[in-house]
């Protein structure tokens, strides 16, 4: 990959094929790179080959879509990770069979998707505990996590998920809805014209759960997980409005996992590094890349598509990747007529899209109680072990901002680089100190934005410029 290559996708999920196969059938040579040994991502993930008979309808729309992004002859550079980037196109990539170097592109489409929002509770880091997303994940490999599971938090997720569970031979004992769904959801029936297939999803894994007997309980949470070594059990209680869970309501309940979903975080780190300006959207999930009508950044010819720049799900993916394919084929001469005409031609199904955004957005959001859940001796950052108490405590000697927390406790310091335990500090923060979430702030973005071999670091280093 050393020679200057003309458009290069980094992230192989539904928005980055998206994109590849519109700027490839425009004429424009395009390289996708991605970090899975597969392309598909999180939600087309695929299974292992022997499995690929079995593969579920979301595989096989990915496989569909794989197979015409192949057709259109784009090249794919798997099991490789771009852990930076400068502004002017140069990327940074490590792979296992590429080797590490660089590579410089006349455009970039950065499609880096998005990760799980975790929440802290007494007993969170227990083995057991497990993200709703990684337990599908599980499920894909036909590895079963529990045998007796609970899921809690918020989303759709949660019946798809539980519905594989029931359908692989697990006891699901409840699902716990944190929002009050019932009495929010009036308001955006006229969102789910069109969503046939999701309404579908839905209905399906609803009935699984009824067919099972399996409690689906809206307005509920989890207080906390209970084991010695493992899980055993937890605590949960119904919420009020802001999801504080109210007196006298709670309960214990037996299971070996507990699967937890919050919603999704966008994955902002690489444009972040990039030097793309980011503003905060707490309704596309909090700190995305500042993007126009073409899903061009500040920075011309770098592009952000799909929930990495703000949580709309895999039909405003698949959109913003055609947007932003067609975009960089008219930047680089290989397709004709305008951006704008583009637009009026998709706008019907975008202003659906953005419906259904608005609609996911309003009902879906944890409210703040779920991040105040924590005690003084609950671990909050994982990787570097600090509790509730330190972070306090560092808001009393006058932390405000997540950056000031992290330089006093290591906070965001450890291998996630601050993806699992951010969210929950910013929002701890805030209620500590009574600064608002976007003053709080994200953590910085700094090379490499995943963990890398030693030996990479210190083979390249003068190369990569990192001491």
């Amino acid at each position: 990959m050393g020679k200057e290559l003309d458009l290069v996708v980094v992230g192989s999920g539904p928005s980055g094929l998206s994109a590849a196969l519109e700027a490839a059938e425009a004429g424009v040579q395009v390289t996708i790179i991605d970090a899975y040994p597969v392309p598909g991502g999180q939600y087309y993930r695929q299974p292992p080959e022997r499995l690929v008979s079995q593969s579920t309808p979301h595989q096989r729309q990915g496989q569909a879509l794989w197979h015409k992004v192949q057709a259109a002859g784009v090249k794919i550079i798997s099991d490789t990770l771009v852990w930076s980037a400068s502004p002017d196109k140069t990327l940074v990539y490590s792979s296992n069979t590429q080797g590490s170097g660089k590579v410089k592109a006349r455009a970039i489409i950065l499609a880096s998707g998005a990760y799980e929002r975790p929440a802290a509770f007494p007993g969170w880091t227990l083995p057991g505990v497990l993200m709703t997303g990684g337990a599908q994940a599980l499920l894909y490999q036909h590895i079963l996590p529990g045998k007796r599971v609970l899921l809690a938090g918020t989303g759709p997720l949660q019946i798809v998920v539980a519905k594989k569970l029931l359908d692989s031979g697990a006891e699901v004992v409840a699902v716990l809805e944190g929002s009050q769904l019932l009495a929010r959801g009036v308001r955006h029936t006229a969102a789910l014209w069109g969503q046939w297939e999701r309404l579908s999803e839905g209905a399906s894994g609803m009935a699984a759960l009824l067919s099972k007997d399996v409690p689906y309980r809206l307005g509920w949470g989890i207080l906390a997980a209970h084991g010695a070594k493992e899980v055993e059990g937890a605590t949960i209680a119904r919420l009020d409005q802001d999801w504080r869970p109210i007196g006298g309501t709670e309960k214990e309940i037996v299971c070996d996992t507990i699967c937890i979903e919050y919603g999704f975080v966008p994955f902002n780190a690489l444009s972040k590094i990039i030097g793309a300006r980011q503003i905060w959207r707490p309704e596309l999930g909090g700190e995305v890349p500042e993007r126009d009508e073409a899903m061009q950044t500040s920075l011309p010819g770098v592009y952000a598509v799909g929930d990495g720049a703000g949580i709309g799900g895999v039909r405003m993916s698949l959109i913003e990747g055609r947007v932003a394919g067609r975009a960089a084929a008219l930047q680089l001469g290989c397709a004709k007529g305008s951006i704008q005409t583009f637009l009026r031609e998709i706008a019907p199904e975008m202003r659906r899209e953005q419906a259904f955004q608005r609609m996911y957005t309003d009902l879906f959001t944890p409210g703040p109680g779920a991040f105040e859940l924590a005690r003084e001796d609950t671990q909050v950052c994982r990787c570097e072990g600090v509790t509730l108490e330190k972070i306090r405590q560092a808001v009393k000697i006058g932390a405000k901002s997540i950056s000031e927390v992290k330089s006093i406790t290591r906070t965001g310091m450890g291998e996630c680089q601050g993806r699992i335990c951010g969210p929950i500090i910013m929002h701890l923060v805030s209620k500590s100190s009574g600064t608002p979430l976007a003053e709080v702030g994200t953590y910085s973005a700094r090379p490499p934005i995943f963990p890398l071999p030693l030996e990479i670091l210190s083979r390249d280093a003068d190369e990569f410029r990192l001491t």
